[in-house]
């Protein structure tokens, strides 16, 4: 039992320190700054407000991915909840 219990924290500490490191060093722009945690409500409230349609967002623990399309090309994003900042753009490809 002391075992699972400290690989669990171990696993949490980890995971933990991986966002954090991802978000301090994945040099992306903040797409929405809040102050607060973003939902995927304002992620797709955004997207809309710049002539995105078809959004679709999905979560995933700590991250919200989007998949939208515009001009008849499909974007995706990868939004850190805690922060706003984006993890993965591909829309200015579009």
């Amino acid at each position: 039992m002391g075992r699972l219990l400290a690989g669990l924290i171990i696993g949490a500490l980890l995971g933990g320190g991986l966002g954090a490191l991802i978000a301090a060093f994945g040099g992306g722009e903040v797409f929405i700054a809040s102050g607060k945690p973003v939902t995927e409500d304002q992620v797709r409230a955004k997207l809309e407000a710049q002539g995105w349609t078809d959004v679709q967002t999905t979560r995933d623990a700590r991250y919200i991915e989007a998949i939208a399309s515009k001009n008849g090309r499909i974007g995706h994003l990868t939004v850190d909840s805690l922060t706003g900042q984006l993890i993965d753009d591909d829309r200015d490809q579009i």
